[in-house]
């Protein structure tokens, strides 16, 4: 057998052998480096991926590029560094993915999607990406499934300090600390993120003709500065654990507008801030009590040179909930009741506002010792008129060894926003007779998890009945319509392995995705068609190498190319992106910590290159990253 030959045996005789419960960790010159899987999704039924942040600590990845490395996930951006940002889920709208921070939902009464962008990195601990209806679980808007943003944990005695800067005027620095002790801990965090948003970028004035009349030119009115604070408080009283988490992020940017359309004199300011505390006390006898109460609120200020007077828009959101469950042998059976209130304010457009309430019961049973594991759950959902049932089931079964296979179907829907319903917002229209839209979904994996990592192959199909498009009306203005139906079906292929080469601490890691998208209800020119903005594949891989004190990784993303409009024409579709990164940081200082690093974004300088919705990306940028830690791995109990 020829050598490439017996390491591929190799390789997949140590991926199937089963993994011992002492061998999820491997220690090499005392930096612990941690499989892939080490943080497993919540719900193995599910179509889930657990990002760990901490993998990429000392990097300048922002939540948006997290995200990205799990598969079936697009991210969609507006205008490129420090703009808009979006995450969409097999082929959804982003307004049809919810997006939490630890446990309070992002998404506003406004409409529209939440932005990645104003998340600070640096407070990230991990984020599971859940795929398919998960409305049973997280609620009405998770019809393509939910981001859960889980911050860093309050451990005493562990700190950590980051600053970067680099090409296109753009820094980030962050600062974070935790002090306790048995029964309590506090963790204190800021950051703060900017740029200076100028690159140059080529333009295309004949995109019907490619190729034919390019330009250079220099990206404009596109600077954007964000900031955050962060307090994270646990405590033991009695039996009972407390834990409360307070949050304000915002900031402020200009909206540079497309390279056909720029709109050098809009803006946006944005402020938000959020509360979530949790009270979970053990009853006896496999009973336990968690009552919760999350508040938010919002404020945007939008500026639009063309319809002036500036646009102030004020959400508030607030839910009690109480969540009772019951482990009783092969069973762990929970029941939450929540009542919720959201009012959105939009100056000249007067005050909405609306009740909700909510009752939802799931049930987990573990048989076989253990080898198969259902769960099924269903949610009834009020908010204002609108009433509606999201369900679930699953299984996941050991077939032997590190081989399982895994199934999931459900249903979800998403209420209209009030945006969609009464607002008047510049060209678009409201439309109060609009209902909400609903998906079905199933999808099945088999997943392979061994001494060498994980990989896993699955398939998936979404049916999307009802949803909201916006459609022209007349001068330009737009009104929302229940008008689309549509199917999405794909394959979802991940792969991660542990650190391999001895020493060397080499690990892999690779996410792509196969999407068909059909619209099924419209018009003669756009039945049959795709989907706009969907790509139909897309892959992200990257390679990591660790020894001794030196790091060093590369990383590729391919976006295939995407029609940009429901008729499929060519002359608006956005071509085929490939983008390579590559970084490496050293250990200066082992006590405390300190590493140094040097990051290369577009290495390839493409100047050509575009978001899925045609803004210009920028070039190759630059990043030195500085970074201390107390290097205290220790977490709450």
């Amino acid at each position: 057998m020829d050598p490439a030959r017996l390491g591929l045996a190799a390789f997949a005789f140590a991926l199937l052998a089963p993994a011992h419960a002492d061998e999820p960790v491997y220690q090499a010159d005392e930096i612990v480096v941690r499989v892939p899987r080490a943080d497993a999704p919540a719900d193995p039924t599910t179509a889930a991926t657990v990002v760990d942040a901490r993998r990429f600590a000392g990097e300048s990845k922002t939540v948006a590029e997290l995200v990205t490395t799990a598969p079936g996930v697009a991210v969609n951006g507006y205008g490129g560094l420090g703009q808009l940002t979006t995450v969409s889920i097999r082929g959804s709208d982003a307004a049809e993915v919810r997006v939490f921070l630890d446990g309070l939902p992002l998404d506003t009464a406004g409409g529209g999607a939440v932005d990645l962008s104003r998340i600070p990195r640096a407070w990230i601990d991990r984020i599971e990406v859940v795929r398919g209806a998960a409305g049973a679980t997280y609620g009405p808007g998770a019809m393509a499934g939910a981001v859960d943003i889980v911050t860093r944990s309050a451990a005493a005695g562990s700190w950590s300090a980051t600053a970067s800067g680099g090409s296109f005027g753009t820094f980030s620095s962050a600062v974070d600390g935790a002090v306790g002790g048995k029964s309590w801990g506090l963790l204190l965090a800021g950051a703060v993120d900017g740029t200076g948003g100028r690159f140059p970028y080529e333009h295309d004035r004949t995109p019907s003709s490619p190729g034919t009349d390019v330009v250079m030119l220099q990206r404009e009115n596109d600077a954007s500065v964000s900031g955050g604070a962060l307090a994270k408080l646990w405590a033991t009283l009695g039996d009972a654990r407390l834990d409360t988490i307070v949050q304000v992020s915002g900031g402020r940017r200009e909206l540079p507008g497309t390279a056909n359309r720029l709109t050098p004199n809009d803006g946006q300011d944005d402020l938000r801030g959020g509360l979530v505390t949790r009270l979970a006390q053990p009853l006896g006898a496999g009973l336990d009590l968690e009552l919760a109460l999350t508040y938010r609120e919002d404020h945007l200020d939008v500026r639009i040179a063309q319809f002036p007077p500036e646009s102030r828009q004020r959400d508030r959101a607030g839910e009690l909930s109480a969540r009772l469950s019951w482990r009783a042998g092969p069973s762990a059976l929970a029941l939450r009741v929540a009542g919720s209130a959201e009012r959105l304010t939009l100056e000249g457009a007067g005050a909405h506002a609306w009740g909700g309430a909510s009752v939802a019961l799931s049930d987990e049973l573990a048989l076989a010792e253990g080898r198969l594991r259902l769960s099924a759950g269903a949610r009834w959902d009020r908010q204002g008129p609108f009433d509606g049932v999201s369900a679930r089931a699953g299984a996941c079964f050991a077939l032997g060894g590190p081989l399982s296979v895994r199934a999931s179907g459900g249903r979800a829907f998403r209420i209209p926003s009030f945006g969609e319903l009464y607002l008047q917002q510049a060209l678009l229209l409201p439309n109060p007779a609009l209902t909400p839209e609903s998906s079905w979904t199933a999808d099945a994996a088999l997943v392979a998890e061994g001494r060498l990592g994980l990989a896993s192959a699955g398939a998936f199909t979404q049916l999307y009945d009802d949803v909201i498009v916006y459609e022209a009306m007349w001068q330009g203005r737009m009104r929302p319509f229940n008008e689309a139906h549509a199917v999405a079906r794909g394959l979802e292929l991940e792969l991660a392995s542990a650190p391999f080469f001895g020493p060397a601490a080499v690990s892999a890691s690779a996410a792509y995705t196969w999407l068909a998208t059909e619209i099924l209800r419209g018009g003669p020119s756009t039945v049959g068609n795709e989907l706009p903005h969907r790509a139909p594949r897309r892959l992200f891989a990257r390679l990591s190498a660790a020894p001794g004190p030196l790091e060093v990784h590369g990383e590729a993303h391919y976006v295939a190319a995407q029609f940009g409009d429901v008729e499929n024409s060519f002359g608006a579709s956005i071509p085929a992106a490939v983008t390579l990164n590559a970084g490496l940081s050293v250990r200066v200082a082992r006590a405390p910590e300190l590493r140094l690093g040097l990051e290369a974004k577009n290495l390839l300088d493409d100047r050509s290159l575009q978001d899925g919705f045609g803004y210009p990306l920028p070039g190759r940028m630059i990043l030195v990253t500085l970074r201390t830690s107390s290097q205290q791995e220790t977490r709450t109990p």
